[in-house]
């Protein structure tokens, strides 16, 4: 079992140079772990390529873990807007909106594709911290409340529902997006992911 690690950071920038000086190093931490991989990435690689000093960096990011969750954090908001704004617009059907969303939570993984996946095999290092368990949490939840405007009906269902499409569309887009599949394939990929949840559902 990993061990509980905190990824807090140890504090978040107010003023402008501070916030520069930040978003250097996400993005030297980005390419850093996107290019080398997690068992190359450290504090000091990161530092490195940000061209600041490790203290600067510890002063933001106690450890590389807290860093790596970062990165996560910041690619799961990203996603979730998106994910929530398709869902929640109240003026498409159902069924077209999750292919909407389908497609574009799967668009946004091929984008993002070797990151994704450096932040997947480096999950290890934050996984069993609350912050990544509230992150899961709000992504089901986001779907929860779709289920529940879509079929007021199938109450009893809705958490496994939930549970079930945010566990296949992850599994299925890793999949995909780790073969190199985009465009016409990836949409392709994304339509069939979306009719099977939509027969499982029971959206017409």
């Amino acid at each position: 079992m990993p061990r509980k690690i905190a990824v807090k950071p140890r504090k978040r920038p107010r003023q402008a140079r501070s916030r520069e000086t930040e978003a250097v190093i996400l993005q030297a931490a980005a390419r850093v772990l996107a290019e080398q991989g997690p068992a190359a990435f450290n504090t000091n690689r990161v530092a490195e390529r940000a061209g600041v000093s490790v203290g600067s960096l510890y002063q933001y990011y106690p450890n590389k873990a807290a860093l790596l969750f970062r990165l996560h954090e910041l690619e799961s908001a990203d996603t979730g807007a998106l994910i929530e704004r398709i869902l929640g617009d109240a003026r498409r059907p159902p069924r077209k909106r999750l292919y909407a969303a389908v497609r574009g939570f799967f668009a946004t993984e091929a984008a993002e594709a070797p990151l994704r996946r450096a932040l997947a095999l480096a999950d290890v290092h934050f996984r069993a911290s609350p912050e990544f368990a509230a992150i899961e949490r709000g992504a089901v939840e986001q779907i929860r409340l779709f289920l529940c405007e879509a079929q007021p009906e199938r109450s009893g269902r809705r958490e496994f529902d939930a549970r079930f499409v945010a566990t296949v569309l992850s599994g299925v887009a890793e999949s995909i997006t780790s073969q190199g599949i985009e465009g016409r394939a990836l949409a392709r990929w994304a339509d069939a992911c979306s009719a099977m949840l939509c027969a499982h559902l029971g959206l017409a």
